[in-house]
């Protein structure tokens, strides 16, 4: 059985860069009770605290509802300037497409990055440029003393 959907980047590119055109071909094979098919352009968040997600661009084409129905389309999308894909060790900002019937819960995504060189930023710890120290160590010691300064 074919899969129901499939994104093809072109050049199976994976890392962009601002104003760069990630573009490629949607192809699904739906079944009856579906009214369309979309391509979502978007980023989210994952990691401590809540998820932040948020819509850019879609596209959607119309299918035939009363019976299965196969195709595939092209696409393109312009990206923004920002954000910036990240990865940290409390949060992380992805960015995807994402192919959905609808309606229904079938869906698949592709993940990429965009950053200003197309590699994603990896965030790591900063330290302290007086002791050296970690930054979250120093900060937790820093809000300890004021707490015992305030109870003094």
């Amino acid at each position: 059985m074919p899969e129901p959907l499939h994104i093809q980047v072109d050049y199976d590119n994976t890392e962009f860069t601002p104003g760069d055109t990630i573009s490629g071909t949607l192809a699904w094979n739906s079944p009856a009770g579906t009214k369309n098919v979309a391509i979502r352009l978007f980023w989210f968040t994952s990691g401590r605290g809540t998820q932040d997600i948020e819509l850019i661009d879609e596209l959607t084409w119309p299918v035939s509802p009363t019976a299965p129905s196969q195709g595939s389309e092209k696409f393109a999308f312009t990206l923004p300037n920002e954000p910036y894909s990240f990865s940290g060790q409390i949060i992380s900002l992805t960015w995807a497409l994402e192919a959905v019937l609808l309606p229904g819960e079938t869906s698949i995504r592709r993940e990429f990055t965009l950053t200003p060189n197309g590699r994603e930023i990896v965030l790591t710890s900063l330290d302290n440029p007086v002791t050296g120290d970690k930054k979250a160590s120093w900060l937790r010691r820093k809000m300890k003393q004021k707490r015992s300064e305030r109870t003094r």
